[in-house]
């Protein structure tokens, strides 16, 4: 299954997509404090898509916006029955 969130934000830097799911990182300290943000958002949604076996991609170039998807594995039929 694939989840995709697409903005048209300010977009991100290739050197800073690296960098932006770890804990307490901010690309610009200005629009945290302006938002309150504190940098864990994204370090959390790769925690827990990663312990379902997922993972989170980041699509970006600076002044076009953003794409993020959650990839996450299906459940063989057997299991989603017995769910």
């Amino acid at each position: 299954m694939i989840l995709a969130v697409k903005d048209n934000g300010i977009g991100i830097a290739p050197r800073e997509q690296r960098r932006i799911f770890r804990r307490f990182y901010q690309v610009d300290q200005r629009l945290a404090r302006e938002t309150g943000g504190c940098g864990l958002g994204l370090s959390i949604v790769e925690f827990v898509v990663r312990a379902h076996g997922g993972t989170v991609r980041v699509e970006s170039r600076p002044g076009a916006g953003s794409t993020f998807s959650v990839i996450l594995p299906c459940a063989p039929s057997t299991e989603r029955e017995a769910l």
